[in-house]
């Protein structure tokens, strides 16, 4: 019976594991479920909630798990107030689910952010691409500068994020603009795009701005595929069609690298408040022993 409750304990713990690396993977790459909800809310009511079409699907999906955590948590506090179980062997199983969830968010951490150690940062050297002289020849991904390059403003596509402040909603706004070379057609696939964040008062009324994109001297760090796939689908409604592979030279001060620290400083705050947990449970057996000695 014990074995099976063990069992039981961690499948439930490695379904939560899988569905929430599933929530992930589609919210990242904007795509099946995710997809679908984001699309419906959109054509629904022109706009979809980022975190909570991802959160919600996935703690549905989380709920059988959650429940044999639940019932497992009052068999335990059944089982202790009728002192058929021993607390400091309670509290030591519960510490070593704790340290186990640790270290693994642990290594998830420091392995997302040794990855990005790999990308390109935008303090390297740039490199200078003339894309009027490229042609279709592959670009070299990194720190660079765009010459003989055309922003077409007229598809440039905004993605807006609304924040909360204390005195009015402030909107973050991406701007995304298709890059052509000089004398390229426009009903080609586009190949390059650049990007630009600037922020807004929600009701001020002010109009995306699209003349901050210089036509001869664009900078930032070139990214393979580097469109999140939302934009990319917004692009395709739009009729303009992303090349594949495409390349974004995006402004971001960190590059290429966002994605991958975010992954390591939730992955370190999680880690450490599960390792500090530990910590503070050994302190409490210790002192639950001391009590029955």
């Amino acid at each position: 019976m014990p074995q099976q409750s063990a069992m039981r304990l961690w499948l439930s713990l490695g379904w939560i594991a899988v569905v929430a690396l599933w929530a992930w993977w589609e919210f990242s790459h904007y795509s099946g479920l995710y997809r679908w909800l984001a699309e419906w809310q959109t054509e629904r009511w022109g706009s979809y909630e980022m975190a909570w079409t991802a959160i919600v699907p996935a703690i549905i999906l989380m709920a059988p798990a959650l429940s044999v955590l639940r019932r497992r948590e009052q068999a335990t506090q059944e089982a202790l107030a009728s002192g058929a179980a021993n607390p400091a062997d309670v509290m030591r199983g519960v510490r070593k689910v704790m340290l186990i969830l640790g270290v693994v968010v642990a290594l998830v951490a420091g392995g997302a952010y040794l990855t990005s150690q790999h990308l390109p940062d935008p303090s390297d050297p740039p490199a200078q691409i003339d894309l009027a002289a490229l042609g279709d020849a592959m670009p070299p991904t990194g720190s660079a500068i765009f010459a003989g390059a055309v922003p077409d403003t007229d598809r440039a596509l905004r993605m807006d994020e609304a924040f909360r402040s204390r005195s009015a909603d402030i909107d973050h706004q991406i701007i995304y603009v298709p890059v052509v070379g000089k004398g390229a057609a426009k009903d080609a696939p586009v190949r390059f795009f650049i990007d630009r964040a600037s922020y807004a008062f929600a009701d001020s009324g002010e109009a995306p701005r699209t003349n901050i994109f210089l036509a001869d001297h664009m900078q930032g760090v070139l990214v393979e595929n580097g469109l999140p796939a939302d934009v990319v689908a917004a692009f395709t409604k739009r009729g303009v069609t992303v090349a594949s592979p495409h390349y974004l030279l995006t402004t971001n001060s960190v590059g290429g690298r966002q994605n991958y620290y975010i992954v390591a400083a939730l992955g370190g705050f999680t880690a450490f408040i599960l390792l500090l947990l530990s910590a503070v449970q050994s302190v409490s057996i210790a002192r639950v022993e001391r009590r029955r000695d």
